[in-house]
C-alpha cells in the first residue's frame, strides 16, 4: 500500500472504529503502536496521506493486518470484518497503576494463575538487577500467597514496596495489574493472569494502560470484551 494509493478519510474512519471497537482511547493506541498522541490524531483526522510505516504500527497495535486500511472489495469487506472481530477477542486492555507503597501490591495481590513480566524498557544495569529481584519476589510468592497470613501478606508487600522505591530512585515504576483469559475450546477454563511491567518514571508516573494481545488458545472472556 503506497501513499498515493490511499483514501485518507477511510483510513481515519477504519482507525477510528477499530480503536472504539477495542475499546482503547488516543493515549492507548499510541501506547500499543509507538507513535505519538500527535500522530494517531493526525491519520483520524483524515486530511492528510499516512505514511506506510505507521499504518503498519498502527495495525501492530490493534493486532490486525495492515491491509484493514485498504478501501476493500465487497468480497474483501467480510474478512476484514472477521479480522476485527478476532482482534476483538484477542487484545485486551489492562489497568496498571505502580507500586509505591505495600499496599499499592497488598490490596491488589492474589493468587494468579499466571504472571506476565516486562522489563523490556529497563536498559540500566542496577535497575535491571532490581527488576529481577522484583519479579523473584513475585515467582516465590506462587502458591503461598493465598496461605500466608494477614501479617505475612504484609511483610511481603513491605519487601516488595521497598525495592519498588528503589527502582523508582532509578528513575523506572513498577506497574503492576491483572486481566482474565478463558481458553478457546474450553469455556469453563478462565484463568486470571497477573501483569507486572517495568516502566521509565517520565510520562508514566500514575495509572496508565497496558495492551497485550492473547495467544492463539486464547481469548478474552465474552463478559469482559468491550461493548459497543
Amino acid at each position: 500500500m503506497d501513499t498515493m494509493a490511499q483514501d485518507a478519510e477511510y483510513i481515519a474512519n477504519q482507525c477510528k472504529y477499530i480503536r472504539k471497537m477495542l475499546g482503547l482511547t488516543q493515549e492507548n493506541l499510541a501506547d500499543a503502536s509507538g507513535l505519538h498522541v500527535r500522530t494517531i490524531q493526525k491519520v483520524e483526522s483524515g486530511r492528510y496521506a499516512t505514511e506506510v510505516q505507521t499504518l503498519r504500527s498502527l495495525a501492530r497495535g490493534f493486532g490486525v493486518e495492515v491491509t484493514v486500511f485498504s478501501k476493500p472489495t465487497p468480497e474483501q469487506e467480510k474478512r476484514q470484518q472477521e479480522e476485527i472481530e478476532r482482534a476483538m477477542k484477542k487484545t485486551v486492555l489492562v489497568p496498571t497503576s505502580p507500586i509505591k507503597k505495600p499496599n499499592d501490591f497488598y490490596s491488589r495481590n492474589q493468587e494468579w494463575h499466571g504472571l506476565l513480566i516486562n522489563s523490556d524498557a529497563v536498559e540500566a544495569d542496577d535497575a535491571l538487577e532490581l527488576t529481577a529481584a522484583i519479579s523473584d519476589w513475585m515467582t516465590d510468592l506462587d502458591g503461598i500467597w493465598d496461605i500466608s497470613t494477614a501479617s505475612q501478606k504484609l511483610a511481603y508487600s513491605a519487601e516488595i514496596a521497598e525495592l519498588c522505591r528503589e527502582l523508582e530512585g532509578l528513575g523506572y515504576l513498577a506497574h503492576f495489574g491483572h486481566f482474565r483469559q478463558q481458553h478457546v475450546h474450553d469455556k469453563e477454563m478462565v484463568l486470571s493472569v497477573g501483569m507486572m511491567t517495568f516502566l521509565p518514571k517520565s510520562g508514566n508516573d500514575g495509572d496508565r494502560y497496558g495492551i497485550v494481545t492473547l495467544d492463539d488458545q486464547w481469548e478474552i472472556p465474552e463478559q469482559d470484551r468491550q461493548k459497543i
